[in-house]
Parts: structure tokens; sequence; C-alpha cells
């Protein structure tokens, strides 16, 4: 649409048709990510505690802010957004389910590969609360 009256309207593009090729290039990117990162697990887990330690250094710091009482506006203009957890809140990456319930009745939009990632997401968001120390 224009908003000059007198501009010659242009025809859509036809919608793709089953047939046409689909750029993947971002999907490559991503599986190679995947693989390094799997390919380094130990650099990985050491990233993990680099993280988590800076993460609780900055709860305890602004903890005992709070409790001195450094509730001024130059503080409140230093915070900035800090991740809570490693994982995304809601549901798993690409997945339609929210929880995993083996006994639940789905839709019929639901797939295997939704228990899937909702199952695996279970897992990571048990393993962090309640993490083995053995």
């Amino acid at each position: 649409m224009s908003l000059d009256f007198g501009a010659q309207l242009r025809p859509l593009p036809p919608p793709p048709s089953p047939d046409d090729p689909v750029d993947a290039t971002r999907l490559g990117q991503r599986l190679a990510s995947l693989g390094r990162a799997l390919d380094d697990l130990p650099g990985q887990a050491q990233r993990f505690a680099r993280w988590k330690a800076r993460h609780d250094a900055a709860r305890t710091r602004d903890r005992q802010a709070r409790a001195a009482g450094a509730q001024n506006q130059q503080r409140r203009e230093a915070v900035r957004f800090r991740r809570v957890s490693p994982l995304r809140r809601g549901r798993p990456p690409g997945g339609r389910l929210s929880r995993y319930d083996p006994t639940a009745i789905h839709p019929r939009n639901i797939r295997e590969i939704d228990e899937i990632l909702a199952h695996a997401h279970a897992l990571a968001v048990y393993a962090l609360e309640s993490p083995d120390t053995s």
C-alpha cells in the first residue's frame, strides 16, 4: 500500500511451492556450533562454573548493598539485567509442551519430538535444582 494515490501497485510474489529450495545456512551454523560445544564438554563445564560463580557473587553483592541501605538513584541506574538461570523460562526451545507429563493426553498437534524436548528440559531443570556433588 502507498499513501500516494497515483502510485502503481505491485503484485505480491507467488507463495513458495513445496519444491522450492530452502536456505539452510543458519541451521548449518547452529549444528556446527552445537558440535563444537559437544566436542569440548570440559570447557563448557568450566564456562558454566565461571558463570555460576559470577552470578552468585553478584547476588551476594546486591544482597549486601540492600542490607547496607545503598538504594539511592545512582545504585538503581547501575543495576543491569542478569540472567537468573542458564535455562530459559517456559517451554523448551522448539517445543510445544510446557512440561513433561507421560500420563497426559495431548492435542493432535503435539508430536513425539515435543514430548522428548519437554522431558529433556525437565531433566535439565531437575539437574540444576539438585546437583549431584558426589
